[in-house]
């Protein structure tokens, strides 16, 4: 492929490049790093011996920062100490490593030490008590492999309950194709023949698995992954010709245990094939009803769930979908399972009606657990409620949801409810509309400030009050940061370990998003930024650390935040490119900041490539017509320089539109002007609707979101980097 010749070519370039900046980047001497982090300091040495494969002067490091290091540095220097050992060395010290940190990183660690030497006893031995349904599929994926070399006869048993407990995932596609496939190199798509029972008395489920050998248990359990991964590629047509085979083994002979997942792997194959409506539905009812159900009460959940979208599917038993989605809140055993089963039943409610839907949201918001888990229905509800010109309904549900809702999906309800108010539709007071904008404003969101610009437009607010507001926001959570993991987050960046850095912020962000506070998370992301690239991933690393931080409601932010959330990164092949096409720059760096957040490698689901995200075809076609003779899809100034071009045309065929440009190039021009015609149909106006209010009326959730995005990341790249009020890039966009 492309990319393949691209980073081959590249390679000499990378080196060179990586090595200038570990030569320049850190500006503190070893002497003052040893003032700042103490006896942690002995950490960062040993990693450096290591580079220099210094391996007795590193163990020394170690063994002292693992006896006087802070917390997380002890741990580390532990870990690398027991590498540094030999082979039995490594296994005396990952079992007292087992001892002394019993959590599910400890045991991949040190499992990964027992299988790298080839200790597959001790692995199965050490993980006896680890449960498939919850643990790291790494976790998972050791012992199944351990047990496999060992010819353990629980290896079926072990299988089973991981690819039947728990969500499939790519980790047990890959496994299933790589160690699960019989003689004839079956891949997931190649079906095992089912296994044919005769009726027989003496094969009842008590002795099923005396009666049938390993062969014919292994045939059984391989044709159920092979029904799971087809649901998990969303192939429902061949998953529904295997469902009587996997009744018949997970229902009726009870040879495969029933489980939950399986249960939602039945739901997903009738919604998406069957049209047995009612017939399917009394399955999921009578599933509900049966000892199984009792014995695990997430079957019954799930049960209820899937009965309800298939009453909900057919267009014909409101009353009993409705019905279903309650009994399934009602049964629900966790808050998400709740949210899960409110979530659908508004969403039920919504298909019905806009009205029906306020209706329930007026019970259910006040009692729901994780507001951004409705943030897409509340979306769409906006969406219907403009295509149904239903304006008194915005005022409503903005007051309905405030407290309640994230704020983002508040501010939306609540600036639309003052633009309806001042465009005519809603006939309410300048009192009203007035109160409506400034919630709209004030409404921290973190760096998500889409709405709170438009507000602030619309009040008037000076730029200075707008800076005071937006950078130094007066409501913020409070802090609940582990000194010690920032330390050990830091000490990386001060030392120059770029490549441990976003792996470390990724395993902590993971047990608590809040474990880092912002400013240490912009110290390390700015270190990143400083070491990116055309040719590494430091870009996006940097951005994708400071914007799942900082995103949030309440968030801490300043203008340096900001600064590192709306980087100039690639600025001289984006200002080369803007001048040629007589572009905005800071349009160019919302879009490509939108489309690839900075990655010049990415590919997306549907195969665009690179910083601004062109498929193959639109960029073949536009470098002809630039006459770029062997170009590199994946080279950033080309892939820039294209993407500027062809960003350039749509807003030309646009008549002069940079808003209406930017849905085309997310969405396909052809649907633009589909919807710019459907919208003055639907909301019974005969004339240009303004472009912050067609927006909302855009039938697709990505455009709708790109759109927003592509203009806060216009305005702010403005406001911050080119002297410019953001008011003017709302004026030039909208």
């Amino acid at each position: 492929m492309k990319l393949k010749k691209y980073l081959a070519v590249k390679c000499c370039m990378i080196f060179f490049a990586a090595f200038c900046v570990s030569c320049n980047s850190n500006s503190k001497s070893e002497t003052s790093l040893q003032k700042i982090y103490g006896p942690d300091t002995d950490y960062f040495m040993g990693l450096k011996a290591v580079e220099k494969k210094d391996y007795k002067k590193a163990l020394r490091y170690f063994n002292k920062a693992s006896s006087h290091g802070t917390k997380y540095i002890s741990r580390r220097s532990m870990e690398q100490k027991i590498k540094l050992g030999n082979i039995q060395q490594q296994i005396e010290d990952a079992k007292k490593y087992l001892e002394q940190y019993n959590d599910d990183a400890a045991y991949i660690f040190a499992c990964q030490i027992f299988f790298e030497n080839k200790e597959y006893a001790l692995l199965i031995e050490e993980t006896n008590n680890l449960d498939f349904a919850v643990c790291p599929n790494e976790l998972a994926k050791m012992r199944l492999l351990a047990m496999r070399e060992k010819k353990d006869s629980r290896l079926n048993l072990a299988t089973c309950k991981w690819f039947t407990s728990r969500r499939i995932t790519d980790d047990h596609v890959i496994f299933y194709n790589e160690f699960f496939k019989n003689t004839d190199g079956q891949t997931e798509l190649d079906l095992v023949e089912p296994v044919i029972f005769v009726d027989d008395e003496e094969n009842t489920s008590e002795n099923i698995f005396t009666t049938y050998d390993s062969k014919i248990f292994t045939n059984i359990l391989s044709y159920v992954i092979q029904f799971r991964i087809q649901c998990f590629h969303r192939n429902y047509g061949a998953a529904y010709d295997m469902l009587s085979n996997i009744k018949e083994y997970c229902i009726n002979k009870k040879i495969i245990p029933l489980t939950e997942y399986l249960i939602s792997d039945f739901g997903k194959v009738f919604y998406g094939v069957s049209k047995r409506h009612s017939e399917n539905a009394q399955f999921f009812l009578d599933m509900a009803q049966s000892d199984t159900a009792k014995e695990n009460p997430m079957i019954k959940f799930y049960s209820y769930i899937y009965a309800g979208r298939v009453y909900e599917k057919s267009g014909v038993y409101f009353s009993k979908a409705e019905d279903a989605f309650l009994k399934a809140i009602e049964c629900a055993q966790n808050d998400e399972d709740y949210d899960v089963a409110v979530w659908f039943l508004l969403n039920f409610k919504l298909g019905v009606s806009t009205d029906k839907c306020i209706e329930s949201l007026a019970v259910y918001c006040k009692k729901w657990h994780n507001p951004y888990s409705f943030s897409d229905l509340l979306d769409n509800l906006s969406l219907l409620l403009f295509t149904s010109a239903k304006w008194s309904s915005f005022h409503k549900v903005y007051k309905m949801i405030d407290g309640y809702a994230d704020n983002v999906t508040t501010s939306r309800f609540a600036y639309l409810t003052g633009r309806l108010i001042q465009a005519g539709y809603l006939k309410l007071s300048d009192e009203e509309k007035k109160a409506a904008f400034i919630k709209a404003f004030q409404l921290n969101a973190g760096t998500d400030i889409y709405y709170r610009i438009l507000a602030a437009k619309e009040l008037d607010i000076q730029i200075d009050e707008l800076e005071k507001n937006i950078f130094n926001p007066s409501s913020v959570e409070t802090a609940s940061n582990d000194a010690d993991a920032e330390t050990l987050l830091r000490g990386y960046a001060d030392f120059g370990f770029e490549d441990l850095i976003y792996p470390e912020w990724q395993y902590f962000y993971t047990i608590n998003k809040h474990i880092f506070g912002i400013e240490t998370i912009c110290y390390v992301a700015d270190f990143l930024r400083k070491r990116g690239n055309g040719f590494n991933s430091n870009y996006y690393k940097s951005l994708h650390m400071v914007s799942k931080t900082t995103n949030l409601d309440n968030s801490r932010l300043n203008r340096n935040v900001f600064e590192l959330s709306y980087p100039k990164n690639f600025s001289k092949e984006i200002a080369a490119s803007a001048k040629e096409f007589g572009v905005d720059e800071y349009d160019m760096l919302g879009l490509i900041r939108t489309e690839s957040f900075f990655n010049p490698v990415i590919e997306s689901h549907a195969g665009a490539l690179g910083l601004s995200q062109l498929m193959e075809s639109t960029f073949d076609d536009c470098a002809k017509q630039l006459n770029i003779s062997d170009p590199d899809i994946t080279d950033p100034a080309i892939n820039i320089r294209v993407g500027t071009y062809y960003y350039s045309t749509l807003v030309e065929r646009l008549d002069g539109s940079d808003i209406l440009a930017l849905f085309a190039y997310n969405a396909g021009i052809t649907r633009v002007r589909r919807w710019l015609s459907s919208s003055k149909v639907g909301l019974g106006i005969y004339k240009n609707l303004p472009s912050d209010l067609f927006l909302e009326t855009i039938p697709f959730a990505e455009t709708r979101n790109y759109g927003r995005k592509v203009v806060q990341s216009a305005a702010l790249y403005a406001w911050l980097y080119y002297n410019k009020s953001p008011y003017e890039i709302i004026d030039e966009m909208m």
